[in-house]
């Protein structure tokens, strides 16, 4: 520290030195102002910084608002129209659906009316029932239109109608023969009486009609047959009767496993041996096939070629099988009885020797092959079908377990290897 020995000089540079520090303080405190400011000014632009961000935030928001606003102001602007458009839609359609409805009300309600009307004067007039004339109306179009209420109810069941129909077109006449004879005889009418009863007998009748005719529309329309079915169906019951009645007690015979085409188809079959499909010149070829087939048929069984046992037929012909379809048992053609005791058949399945058969004199025996045309060729069996044929006429008592290879082949036409190999196996089903 400097030391002055003059006290001018040390006031002197006192009063620099307070100087300088008071300047050195003004410059700090200006800094710190400016810093200050400086703060104050970042603070305030910060705080317009964020409120401009909110400002925005907000008129975003309600920006928004406005678009979901009128967003759902559409929303349901739409909805009211669709809405509207749906209702009247329905209208619409409950307009056309119940227009035939209501038309076939008010056709067939005016002449309810009229008939009621008739037979309600009938009741006061003639019968002089006063206040309960309206009983007779009641009793007679109320039970006819009662009965054709079940029958509404009966075509929704899927059941039938017929005995309703009858009891109703009965219950119908009876009012319209009571509305014709009151006009007739109604004083009332004078010489307009016949027209009179006439007029309401009709009335009686039409809106019975009318239903009926409802009911037939309902019931092919359940049946799901168009216009193009009925009309087929109709002119083939025109055009082919005898088929169609045919065809009709198939149908009735098999039951609901039987639909009407395949009944149609049988009956085609039956009678000519072939389908509908086929052209007319086979048709007739193979009707004149079946006419004398029966005929052959006919004299074999005269001539007892031809016969029945066990529900199969002996004697006929075996059809040629093609490999696709499955093999048919059937039996050849019977043999004259011999006369010798049935082989009895024990629980366990074998044939028993209690009751053996008897001798069989061969020379009193005449041919068991049944006559035969030299042309006729031998039915193509299987060893199998030969073999439920063999054990079929042995059950049936017609051929002697005990018998020869050779009667076997004559009697089943078979193969001298099968006839074998059957009166083998023959051989082995007996106990010895």
């Amino acid at each position: 520290m400097t030391t002055y020995w003059d006290t001018k000089a040390a006031r002197t540079v006192a009063v620099a030195d307070a100087e300088t520090r008071l300047a050195e303080a003004e410059a700090t405190r200006a800094e710190t102002m400016l810093r200050i400011e400086t703060q104050r000014l970042e603070l305030q632009a910060r705080q317009a910084e964020q409120a401009d961000q909110a400002r925005t935030r907000r008129a975003e928001a309600q920006a928004k608002a406005r678009r979901e606003r009128r967003i759902e102001r559409d929303k349901q602007r739409k909805d009211r129209r669709q809405r509207r458009r749906q209702a009247l839609t329905a209208v619409a359609g409950a307009v056309k659906e119940r227009a035939p409805l209501l038309v076939g009300a008010t056709a067939m309600g005016a002449p309810i009316v009229i008939a009621w009307d008739g037979q309600l004067q009938f009741g006061q007039v003639v019968m002089a029932l006063g206040a309960l004339a309206f009983t007779v109306p009641v009793a007679l179009e109320g039970s006819a239109w009662y009965l054709a209420w079940l029958t509404h109810k009966a075509l929704q069941a899927d059941q039938p109608t017929a005995r309703l129909r009858v009891w109703t077109w009965l219950l119908a006449l009876t009012a319209a023969t009571m509305n014709v004879w009151h006009g007739i005889t109604g004083e009332a009418f004078g010489d307009d009486g016949l027209q009179v009863g006439i007029v309401r007998g009709l009335a009686s009748l039409l809106g019975v009609g009318l239903w009926e005719l409802t009911v037939m529309a309902r019931r092919q329309r359940n049946a799901g047959r168009t216009l193009t079915e009925l009309r087929a169906t109709l002119w083939r019951r025109v055009r082919y009767p005898r088929l169609s009645w045919q065809a009709a007690g198939i149908l009735a015979a098999r039951g609901p496993a039987c639909t009407p085409g395949e009944a149609w188809r049988a009956a085609w079959i039956d009678r000519y041996g072939l389908g509908p499909d086929t052209p007319r010149r086979e048709r007739r070829l193979a009707r004149r096939i079946i006419r004398r087939q029966a005929r052959t048929d006919r004299k074999a069984i005269r001539d007892g070629r031809l016969s029945m046992v066990g529900g199969l037929m002996i004697g006929r012909p075996v059809p040629i099988v093609s490999p696709a379809d499955p093999p048919t048992p059937v039996p050849a053609r019977p043999m004259p009885a011999a006369s010798i005791e049935a082989v009895r058949v024990d629980p366990a399945g074998r044939r028993s020797t209690d009751d053996r058969p008897k001798p069989i004199d061969r020379a009193a025996r005449r041919s068991i092959e049944p006559p035969k045309r030299a042309s006729e060729p031998a039915p193509r069996r299987s060893i199998e079908e030969h073999r439920q044929i063999l054990h079929l006429l042995v059950d049936q008592g017609q051929i002697d377990p005990g018998t020869t290879t050779e009667d076997i082949r004559k009697t089943l036409r078979c193969h001298p290897r099968t006839a074998a190999a059957l009166k083998k196996e023959l051989t082995q089903g007996v106990t010895p």
